[in-house]
C-alpha cells in the first residue's frame, strides 16, 4: 500500500566499457540530476507535480539502462507522467544547449574528483576497472575524455536514449 504513485522510465542503453558513458553520464546529470536540471525544475518548481523526480544511470558489464524516478500524488499521477514524456520528447528533439553542456562537462568532472577524495572511493574506482576488464586510465586521461564531449556526442545521445516511444514505463500505487 501507497499513498503515492511510483513511475520509473527506462530505456536500456550500453555497457560500462563503452565510451559514450561519460556523454550519457552528463545528460543524465542535465536532465535530472539536481535541482537545477530541467526535470526537478519543471515538474516540481514550475508545476509543483512531485516532491521527488530524478534522472539516473547505471552500467553493468553486458548492458546498462537510463530512467527517471517520479514519486507524485494519485490526482496528479497522469499530468507527472505527461509532463515527464514532454521533457524527454523536448531533450530527444533539442538536445542541450553549448552552455548546458559546458556546465555537465565541469559537474560531473567535479564530481569524479570529489568522488576520489575517499579511500573507499577510490577503491571502488580501482575494483571496477578490474571487474570490467577495463585497463586503468590516470585521472588526468579521464578529464580529457569529460573535456571531449561535443554537441554532436550529447545529440546521438539524446536522439537515442531519450525519445519517449523508447521508454518502458512502471506504474506502482493507488489506483494503477
Amino acid at each position: 500500500d501507497s499513498a503515492q504513485v511510483h513511475f520509473v522510465f527506462g530505456s536500456d542503453t550500453f555497457p560500462y566499457r563503452d565510451r559514450r558513458r561519460f556523454a550519457l553520464s552528463l545528460v543524465t546529470n542535465a536532465f535530472g540530476g539536481g535541482m537545477s536540471s530541467r526535470l526537478f525544475q519543471r515538474i516540481r518548481e514550475e508545476l509543483g507535480l512531485a516532491y521527488a523526480v530524478y534522472a539516473y544511470q547505471q552500467f553493468l558489464q553486458s548492458a546498462g539502462v537510463a530512467g527517471v524516478y517520479v514519486g507524485t500524488q494519485p490526482a496528479t499521477a497522469d499530468q507527472a507522467a505527461e509532463a515527464v514524456r514532454d521533457e524527454y520528447a523536448r531533450l530527444a528533439r533539442e538536445g542541450l544547449p553549448p552552455d548546458e553542456i559546458a556546465a555537465g562537462r565541469q559537474q560531473l568532472k567535479g564530481q569524479l574528483m570529489l568522488s576520489l577524495e575517499s579511500p573507499v572511493s577510490r577503491m571502488s574506482r580501482l575494483a571496477t576497472v578490474a571487474l570490467q576488464g577495463e585497463p586503468y586510465r590516470p585521472l588526468d586521461a579521464i578529464l580529457a575524455e569529460i573535456d571531449a564531449i561535443g554537441p554532436e556526442d550529447v545529440a546521438a545521445i539524446t536522439g537515442e536514449f531519450f525519445a519517449p516511444e523508447r521508454q518502458t514505463v512502471i506504474r506502482l500505487g493507488p489506483d494503477t
